[in-house]
């Protein structure tokens, strides 16, 4: 899983391009797109549709767990969604469940697009509601 903020306040998350280093550059990595203070979408897409498809050992489930809680009130505050780029209508719709349990877990919505276009659609919305001048055309 890898960050890219490049083109913030729209947040590239990718599952095919491995870790992004250690697990303390990721949390750090996080940390940093919080601590801008501006709302931001994160855009994801990749591991062939499974987005839940890395398995995390009990220790990193749990300091995973640790950090989503600590940070879960800025997480709510600056996240606006994470939206998931699948072009499968079927794997969309089986994704239902786990857009809850995200959300339940970060403390930010999880959408699903179709499209690479529809998540830019949505990502524009989310931040021209939370700020008219973040959006990006």
């Amino acid at each position: 899983m890898l960050l890219n903020a490049a083109t913030f306040p729209i947040v590239r998350l990718s599952y095919d391009q491995g870790l992004a280093g250690t697990a303390d550059e990721a949390f750090a990595a996080f940390e940093a797109l919080l601590d801008r203070g501006t709302p931001f979408v994160i855009i994801g897409q990749g591991a062939n549709g499974d987005v839940d498809e890395h398995e995390h050992d009990p220790g990193e489930q749990r300091r995973l767990a640790l950090w989503s809680k600590k940070h879960k009130p800025r997480l709510r505050e600056f996240v606006k969604a994470l939206i998931y780029v699948e072009p499968s209508r079927a794997k969309r719709i089986g994704m239902r469940a786990f857009q809850i349990m995200s959300e339940k877990f970060w403390g930010y919505p999880m959408l699903v697009a179709a499209s690479e276009a529809e998540a830019l659609e949505m990502a524009n919305g989310l931040l021209k509601s939370a700020s008219p001048s973040r959006a990006i055309g």
